[in-house]
């Protein structure tokens, strides 16, 4: 019988953090904001950098630098300024934070890797947020680690960087690298850095200060609970789902998923039709589709390299489906997100 508790653990990555690595990050703390960047990732770190300092004995210090200096522009975008171009640092900082967005792969260039190189050969902390963890990982600065990435990301991330140990984690320190999921994940990540250097209580002057109502542990996940995301509360039910969801690449039989939570194919059949008013192998299709959907927008693999990743073996049928679900081909929808255009948001006069 097929334990779903181990195959979500496998799967998915959620491993328990083992080693002694302590959350910090060493001062000064520089932003490289990529094109296209995630504001939501930048400024929850951001804020809570600023918060802390109102309470922390020693005072956090940050600067924002983009690839060309000048300033640089959201996914909204929503041009922000920075202090410098990241290349004229001279001086390694404490912490170096790469902030992604759209298609960070684009920036990947040698020369940031090298000089992102040379800062973690002199001591500078590496970190990622949001996407940019694809960045790291291009350069090979996230071999031997253990990472985690924003979770529409992590299936193109695990295809492509193997020698990463990927988790779907909030955050992950692990030696001089550390990694953020984005969103509000970030003020999580420095309360912990907070409450290491300073203790619990200025962490919690710091959470309390924005109404963060509990430090989430790094370990916790991304995404919602299946009970809350689908609205459902039948036990095996919820592993049923749970196993569809961490078995994508090789999809599970129903009657293979039936045994798996000790039912008939049929009694498991009616648990769908009951609750979700669909079968369970268009509900497996659908998860297996929306999954392609994110592998599509957001690597560089081949459709019939999504597809066999997704659990389909004939890519004119993956095209089909995909087709009849989103109403455009795999192709064409990354056609229609590379040339998408973010409106510059502007002030009234």
């Amino acid at each position: 019988m097929i334990d779903s508790q181990n195959v979500q653990r496998e799967r998915l990555g959620k491993a328990s953090r083992t080693d002694e690595t302590p959350y910090t990050l060493p001062n000064p703390i520089t932003f490289l904001l990529l094109p296209e960047f995630t504001s939501i990732a930048l400024f929850s770190v951001v804020e809570a950098l600023r918060v802390a300092n109102r309470y922390a004995p020693r005072k956090y210090e940050w600067n924002l630098t983009s690839l060309e200096g000048g300033s640089a522009k959201d996914s909204n975008g929503i041009e922000i300024c920075v202090s410098q171009n990241f290349f004229d640092l001279s001086d390694p900082p404490g912490t170096v934070i790469v902030v992604g967005g759209t298609a960070p792969n684009r920036f990947g260039t040698s020369q940031l890797f090298s000089k992102l190189r040379w800062f973690s050969s002199q001591g500078s902390m590496l970190g990622a947020l949001d996407t940019a963890q694809q960045v790291l990982a291009l350069g090979g600065l996230l071999d031997g680690y253990r990472v985690t990435v924003h979770w529409e990301n992590a299936s193109a991330f695990r295809e492509r960087f193997r020698k990463s140990e990927l988790t779907l984690n909030l955050f992950e320190f692990d030696r001089n690298r550390v990694t953020c999921a984005g969103g509000t994940a970030g003020i999580d990540m420095v309360l912990h850095a907070v409450e290491a250097e300073y203790g619990r209580d200025v962490a919690i002057r710091a959470a309390e200060h924005f109404m963060h109502e509990r430090i989430r542990n790094g370990s916790e996940g991304q995404r919602l609970r299946t009970t809350d995301r689908w609205d459902i509360h039948h036990n095996k039910l919820v592993k049923s789902i749970e196993l569809m969801e961490a078995e994508i690449e090789e999809p599970l039989s129903t009657a293979e998923l039936a045994d798996a939570v000790c039912l008939s194919p049929r009694q498991l059949s009616r648990l769908f039709k009951e609750h979700l008013q669909i079968s369970p192998g268009q509900f497996y299709l659908e998860l297996r589709l929306d999954r392609a959907h994110q592998m599509v927008l957001h690597s560089e693999m081949s459709v019939n390299a999504v597809a066999f990743a997704c659990g389909f073996q004939s890519q004119s049928h993956f095209s089909r489906v995909y087709r009849e679900k989103f109403g455009v081909s795999p192709r064409q929808t990354r056609t229609r997100n590379a040339i998408r255009q973010y409106p510059a948001m502007k002030a009234s006069s």
